[in-house]
């Protein structure tokens, strides 16, 4: 498990609309902790495998405020 492996890429179709926001990955979403925990994802990826997708981007802190 040392060997991380390719992010996943955009789909070009994206029929089934599980490709991030443009310039987005999986880093930019509030659930990229528990993804890459659980389910292998890494940081890097561009594609959610969820379905529908949840991805959900994180609101800095001093956006709140």
């Amino acid at each position: 498990m040392s060997e991380q492996r390719e992010p996943l890429r955009r789909s070009v179709s994206d029929e089934d609309q599980m490709n991030l926001p443009v310039g987005k990955t999986c880093d930019d979403c509030v659930h990229c902790r528990r993804c890459t925990l659980m389910f292998g994802h890494i940081p890097a990826d561009e594609s959610c495998d969820w379905s529908p997708s949840r991805f959900r981007e994180v609101v800095p802190a001093e956006a709140i405020a």
